[in-house]
């Protein structure tokens, strides 16, 4: 695999954002393409080791030592030494342009998600809008039954289902490439507990079945309309732009070996205001006569 190479087109893209790591990335296919096409050789070892070896088959054979053997000697080690100058300077270049190239990716790894994340806006507006239409649908077979514009947005919702996908697979592979051991640990953690979904609105207050769907990343498309509607979903731009998010969305979390400690205090919860009664067309000013 070169460079972490991908088959996801939203974390090509994201990459292809950046001009110098797709400059170092060329560069370095390039390098490796020059290493690959080398021809084959001998160290000058093996190179002296043959021409011993003729030299001595011969003397066997026909009991003459060959008389050019010291410059037939000196051309193969000297051919195999020029051989093996390239061959090296070639296997070097490979690597550093390899880590040049990764060095990039992640020193630019906050543009990647920042693209990531207008990628997630356009993708949730356009489900949000699709969402409308298909009201309160939750299967293909209710799609079709409900008729063609409610069939469209059912089928354009599939479509950016996998969009989604691709959008949050492209995000913890970048985040995963830029933390060290761990931060990939705790990331493992969050991942498990349903973050790096939303920001902004605790997971407590979030339906169970919702956070069921972040903690398994088994997303659907009542999953995606939900998200669409909350205006909650972002992709963090760093390791530490998740971390916060962790902490506004649970409260402080310490974690040790075993996980996170839970802070099992009392929480002041805020209820809302009751909505004002709609109106229902039937009210009227009684008349007071006197």
């Amino acid at each position: 695999m070169i460079m972490r190479d991908t088959d996801n087109p939203e974390l090509t893209a994201a990459w292809a954002t950046v001009p110098e790591v797709a400059t170092a990335q060329e560069r370095h296919e390039a390098a490796v393409k020059l290493r690959r096409d080398f021809p084959r050789g001998q160290t000058p070892a093996e190179a002296l080791a043959a021409v011993q070896d003729d030299a001595i088959a011969t003397f066997t054979a026909a009991g003459k030592w060959p008389t050019d053997y010291a410059k037939r000697a000196a051309k193969a080690h000297a051919d195999a030494v020029a051989w093996e100058a390239e061959a090296l300077a070639l296997r070097r270049l490979e690597d550093l342009t390899k880590a040049t190239a990764e060095d990039l990716r992640d020193a630019l790894s906050a543009d990647v998600l920042t693209h990531l994340g207008g990628r997630l806006t356009e993708t949730l507006e356009a489900a949000k809008d699709a969402g409308e239409i298909l009201g309160d649908v939750t299967s293909a077979e209710q799609a079709i039954e409900a008729g063609v514009d409610v069939l469209d947005a059912w089928r354009r919702l599939t479509g950016l289902l996998g969009d989604f996908r691709n959008v949050r697979e492209a995000q913890w592979s970048v985040l995963r490439s830029v933390a060290g051991e761990d931060e990939r640990a705790r990331m493992r953690l969050w991942i498990r507990d349903g973050h790096g979904e939303i920001q902004g609105v605790r997971l407590d207050h979030v339906p169970p079945h919702i956070v069921d769907v972040m903690r398994s990343q088994t997303y659907s498309i009542e999953y995606l309309v939900w998200l669409a509607r909350s205006g909650a979903g972002y992709v963090p731009t760093s390791f530490e732009d998740l971390e916060a998010a962790v902490v506004d969305s649970t409260g402080s979390v310490v974690y040790d070996d075993a996980g996170p400690l839970v802070d099992y205090s009392p929480r002041e919860t805020t209820i809302p205001e009751p909505p004002a009664p709609k109106p229902t067309g039937a009210e009227r000013t009684p008349v007071l006569s006197y």
